[in-house]
């Protein structure tokens, strides 16, 4: 299990809606005999990049979130920590405020920053995407956030099998594991909604929407290892960033590919919680009522994921979506002996 949130936030600032002429010769013809009328509508915010950036950085600052991972002008890195570099967000936002020009600053279309903190109960990545253009209605700024359990991460030398150890003691029993993962949702959403406060005290906002989830991963493949293809192309709003193979990452990720073999094991009842894949593909979800993980096919380990997924609309509690592991592409981020480096 991790937790995972999003933050959709609103700045109070101008914006204009216009319509966006469509690709297609025919269309383009009625676009012009129709005056536009037949053109979807798109928000574009007036705020410039610089801007908004500077007042992320000061909330930042005062929750003690120094460590940036990646950021990102219109798909450009403008930096990049592939070395887990420590207190270097002043760094790469003086690199940007130096390699921008005041131009691009007012006529990006995304910028992208993905940034990394933990305290004493998570280890969190952030990605934020800030978006010029978007459809109206919509958020031009959208936080993903994501909380991995710290006492849980794999140190030097410890494999599958040692970190399966270190779980087990939360396993001992059902009250054992709702008391601890209750307290651990408790210490997430208040990071969360803490977050939040800082982004309307530093940010002139309309309105801030927070929206917090428990997930458990399901792994397709049997050594429970966790995969990464790199950044995925134009993900969905569910698609977690915890997945795309950041340095660090792969030795906290890894007890969360083993968190359903231990309910199964252990006959734990689960509910509330959304299923992923091990692509970060969001596969369902179970409700309020729940289900015991031991007699459910959906959390044996014996059966093969196909299997699993053909079975699982017979399954009381569980609420099927469409797969989207197919959706979008991805970026290659190179380097991926993190993901690799975990002793299996």
């Amino acid at each position: 299990m991790y937790f995972s949130a999003r933050l959709s936030i609103d700045p109070s600032q101008l914006t204009k809606i216009e319509r966006v002429e469509p690709d297609e010769m025919f269309k383009k013809f009625l676009h012009f005999i129709t005056s536009g009328a037949t053109s979807k509508k798109i928000e574009r915010e007036t705020f410039t990049a610089v801007s908004v950036l500077q007042q992320l950085n000061r909330l930042f600052w005062e929750l003690d979130i120094n460590n940036i991972i990646r950021l990102s002008h219109d798909d450009i890195d403008i930096y990049y920590d592939r070395e887990g570099k420590e207190d270097d967000l002043k760094e790469a936002i003086d690199n940007y405020e130096l390699t921008i020009n005041d131009a691009m600053s007012h006529y990006f279309e995304t910028i992208h920053m993905v940034l990394e903190h933990e305290d004493t109960n998570f280890i969190y990545l952030i990605e934020i995407n800030i978006n010029r253009s978007h459809a109206v209605g919509a958020y031009p700024i959208e936080v993903k956030l994501n909380g991995l359990m710290k006492e849980f991460r794999a140190g030097d030398g410890e494999n599958q099998e040692s970190v399966r150890a270190k779980m087990q003691t939360r396993f001992a029993s059902q009250e054992v594991l709702d008391t601890f993962t209750n307290e651990k949702h408790m210490a997430f959403e208040t990071f969360v909604n803490d977050l939040g406060m800082r982004v309307r005290k530093h940010m002139k906002v309309d309105d801030v929407k927070i929206e917090v989830d428990k997930r458990v991963v399901m792994p397709k493949s049997k050594d429970r290892k966790p995969i990464s293809k790199g950044r995925r192309k134009n993900p969905t709003r569910d698609y977690d960033p915890v997945f795309d193979g950041y340095h660090g990452f792969g030795d906290i990720l890894l007890y969360s590919f083993l968190w359903s073999t231990l309910l199964h094991d252990h006959h734990m009842h689960v509910s509330d919680v959304t299923l992923v894949g091990e692509e970060a593909d969001i596969l369902g979800s179970i409700d309020s009522a729940g289900l015991d993980a031991g007699d459910a096919d959906l959390f044996n380990d014996d059966l093969d994921f196909d299997s699993k997924m053909d079975g699982f609309g017979d399954v009381d509690g569980f609420e099927s979506v469409a797969d989207v592991s197919d959706s979008g592409d991805w970026f290659d981020l190179g380097d991926m002996g993190d993901f690799g480096g975990i002793d299996i």
